[in-house]
């Protein structure tokens, strides 16, 4: 008898420990499926888990660009990935339910009717219910992969956007202010949501009376790195967004990049509130996603607590 509760024992250990390594996704360049309730959507997301991955790594959501070449930027990421020791994942966020300009770039926020709000060319009307907006996709994403995908140690995570992800990224400090985000990269974005009340959206915030005050300090004190090459300063032949409103914050990304911070700084003082972020122009580096993700995860590492 004895001797039967002990090998029904080993085999109630043996099942668990297997149990826990099925979740445990393969090192290397993936991708895996997560069903997302809130949209009832599946979302693919691609990963790179790191040759000698340990549960404390740094988890680092990369947000790809306006082509939504997701698999891609997760391709960028594998060597500086597995240099620096950090667990990436890139959710791709497809056209459905995230339309346009106004589903990914802008966070898919308001509720767009037209083709031109579609296009994040004209504010909707209404907004979305928080769940649909693509923001929040992202802790739900991580939450998955903490439970279901990988044995990790950590409770937050960093973000890297870059172009259209860049976009995603500052907007999404701004709109989340309760996001478990450690660091936000800000890379080489066309133009920016400046906090400033006297411009509409999406270029200001005059008309969204949703983001208070409070939202606004705990957005100037993240931890943001605004990222730009000092060669991104192409003005013709770009699919950089030009008109009136857009070329008020400067003729280039490495001009907006600047009026973006140097807004973000004063306002922090009007506010006297903590300012926290950085700005780097990094010389050479044209609007190439590869040439920024060195610089990028080398960044994450050394901050990386």
């Amino acid at each position: 008898m004895a001797r039967l509760l002990v090998f029904v024992l080993f085999l109630l250990a043996a099942s668990a420990a297997f149990a826990g390594a099925a979740h445990e996704l393969p090192a290397g360049a993936g991708q895996y499926v997560y069903h997302d309730t809130a949209t009832d959507k599946n979302v693919t997301v691609f990963y790179y888990k790191p040759r000698n991955y340990k549960p404390d790594m740094p988890v680092v959501f990369v947000l790809h660009g306006l082509r939504r070449n997701a698999a891609e930027y997760r391709d960028s990421w594998i060597g500086p990935a597995e240099q620096n020791g950090l667990m990436v994942l890139v959710p791709l966020f497809k056209r459905d339910p995230y339309r346009g300009s106004n589903g990914y770039n802008l966070g898919n926020v308001f509720h767009a009717t037209t083709h031109r709000e579609a296009i994040g060319r004209a504010k909707p009307d209404t907004l979305n219910p928080k769940s649909l907006w693509a923001f929040t996709l992202v802790g739900r994403v991580f939450d998955d992969f903490r439970h279901n995908r990988q044995t990790t140690e950590r409770t937050s995570y960093d973000l890297y956007g870059h172009g259209a992800g860049a976009q995603f990224a500052h907007r999404f400090a701004m709109f989340m202010p309760n996001a478990r985000v450690d660091h936000i990269i800000v890379g080489a974005a066309g133009w920016y949501t400046v906090p400033d009340r006297q411009v509409n959206w999406p270029y200001g915030i005059a008309d969204v009376p949703q983001i208070t005050d409070a939202d606004l300090k705990t957005y100037l004190g993240r931890h943001v790195l605004i990222l730009i090459g000092g060669a991104d300063n192409r003005r013709r032949n770009t699919i950089m967004r030009q008109n009136r409103y857009a070329n008020a914050q400067g003729d280039t990304r490495v001009a907006r990049s600047l009026y973006e911070f140097q807004y973000a700084k004063r306002l922090a003082k009007r506010l006297d509130t903590p300012f926290n972020w950085q700005r780097w122009v990094i010389p050479g580096v044209t609007h190439t996603p590869a040439q920024m993700t060195p610089f990028a995860a080398s960044y994450f590492a050394a901050v990386a607590d």
